[in-house]
């Protein structure tokens, strides 16, 4: 190429390509500046979405942790594996190993006797106590049970008592019928005619029999050899461990509900 082929750009028209440039480089900054804002706002959203999907995960997974492995609560265990009553709240669970040995010394409920008598007394009398309307319809009972008047409020309900001291009731008239000739004269259940007595101890074993298959005991015992018996016959090891509902407690709670049959409506 020659020199003809380079044509001069007037000074003017260079500047003014300069001014062009240097306008539209302030036209981009200005749009890149104004932009940041959005994109500074999009991707803390983008963080924003990631913390809460975290938080949802971890959530989850320690509910299901917990759901796995944690303790039901002894109102949950006692509502999910019991029909309703109004004592549920006060049950407790505890583990406790029996004191079970061939030969029974010690325990103050054996035998007879008023100190015997004393002690079979705290734990199976306790009195009736009274429910509501609404607590009847839930255990399915009659609307024509007995009524009677809290003497504290003036309201009517039923009279009601706990199943667990029927049941003790029951084992203590067995334990006198096997002392017959002790109670017989002493103005107790036992003192009844014959064939009361007869029919009353055949309720309890009924009674006492259903219950106990009710409940249905899966504790296991094994077998040992007790030299202090003098023999090599194993018998039975019942000194095992159980999960036990705390009988103070519900004796506690009965006692506090208690009536007396002046109340009755």
């Amino acid at each position: 190429m020659g020199e003809d082929d380079y044509q001069p750009v007037p000074l003017l028209d260079e500047e003014h390509l300069s001014e062009k440039s240097a306008w539209r480089r302030r036209l981009s900054l200005e749009a890149f500046y104004q932009t940041q804002p959005a994109r500074r706002v999009a991707e803390h959203w983008v963080w924003i979405g990631h913390a809460v999907l975290l938080s949802v995960s971890t959530t989850l997974f320690a509910l299901a942790f917990c759901m796995r492995y944690a303790r039901p609560s002894d109102l949950v265990v006692t509502t999910e594996f019991s029909t309703y009553s109004p004592a549920a709240p006060v049950v407790k669970y505890d583990t406790f190993r029996y004191n079970l040995t061939p030969i029974m010394t010690g325990s103050p409920y054996v035998g007879k006797g008023p100190e015997v008598d004393e002690a079979w007394e705290q734990i199976s009398r306790v009195g009736d106590m009274m429910i509501s309307l609404e607590e009847v319809d839930r255990l399915g009972l009659s609307r024509e049970s007995l009524k009677i008047t809290d003497p504290k409020t003036g309201k009517v309900g039923y009279r009601a008592a706990i199943e667990v001291f029927h049941q003790l009731h029951c084992l203590n008239l067995l334990r006198q019928f096997t002392w017959k000739e002790y109670y017989v004269n002493d103005g107790g259940d036992i003192s009844a005619e014959p064939e009361d007595v007869r029919g009353h101890v055949d309720h309890c074993l009924e009674t006492l029999r259903m219950n106990l298959m009710c409940q249905s005991d899966i504790g296991v015992f094994t077998f040992k050899i007790y030299p202090e018996l003098g023999d090599d016959d194993p018998w039975p090891e019942f000194s095992t461990l159980h999960t036990c509902r705390n009988f103070d407690g519900i004796r506690d709670w009965a006692r506090g509900r208690a009536v007396t049959w002046d109340d009755n409506a």
